[in-house]
């Protein structure tokens, strides 16, 4: 009797089926203009703070969700420590460019993107992970494209990049515990499904929110 090739009979992990099943959102979001600005260098401190006082908006609300929720859903416990909520780290950067939140006007897509947050909150908690997965992953190209704005600024230490940087040297080692975590819980297939369908709605808000800074910063 022939036995199964588990290759092919087993299921990827959670994190490799959001890696390859976002791949192609991935991409285009990467290509977008804000991200490339960022990577060439060219982007200004002004612009980045621009999309630092936007981007704030959403991970706020996504962190508020999250910590409503702690305490009910068992994989939060798990996967989410304190240092992973976002605010803390778009505070000390608003700072460091004299943004006072109280005065951002968040963009249409923006505002669209904290509905999600809230939408997602209410139907199913565990779908604000699928969010969070996507931007917890994001450190790990920030990491780099901190260190090219860096270089293109003449600018040295975390001050007001913590958004892009949170974790610094640590980074590779906290994704990779990260996703080590999340492969190691009982996920049923509709869960990984969800998770997934959250995933790529993370990156369809981004997208979105890149647009929007493109127009923006264009008639700054």
């Amino acid at each position: 009797m022939r036995m199964p090739n588990n290759s092919q009979t087993s299921s990827p992990t959670v994190s490799q089926m959001m890696k390859e099943g976002c791949a192609e959102l991935h991409e285009q979001a990467e290509q977008s203009a804000v991200p490339q600005r960022m990577v060439s260098g060219t982007m200004t401190q002004p612009e980045f703070a621009e999309m630092t006082a936007q981007m704030s908006v959403w991970n706020a609300a996504l962190d508020d969700a999250l910590r409503r929720h702690l305490d009910t859903v068992p994989a939060f416990k798990a996967l989410i420590s304190d240092e992973q909520f976002q605010s803390q780290y778009y505070d000390a950067d608003l700072k460091h460019h004299g943004i006072d939140p109280a005065t951002i006007q968040p963009s249409p897509a923006v505002e669209a993107m904290t509905r999600v947050v809230e939408q997602f909150a209410d139907e199913n908690p565990l779908k604000l992970l699928g969010l969070h997965y996507v931007r917890e992953g994001a450190n790990n190209g920030n990491h780099y494209v901190a260190k090219k704005l860096r270089e293109a600024w003449g600018t040295t230490g975390a001050e007001g990049m913590r958004t892009l940087d949170p974790y610094g040297n640590q980074q590779r080692k906290k994704w990779e515990q990260f996703k080590a975590t999340l492969d190691a819980q009982p996920w049923t297939d509709q869960e990984r499904a969800m998770l997934l369908d959250a995933g790529k709605a993370a990156f369809e808000g981004i997208i979105a929110i890149h647009k929007d800074l493109e127009g923006s910063l264009a008639s700054a």
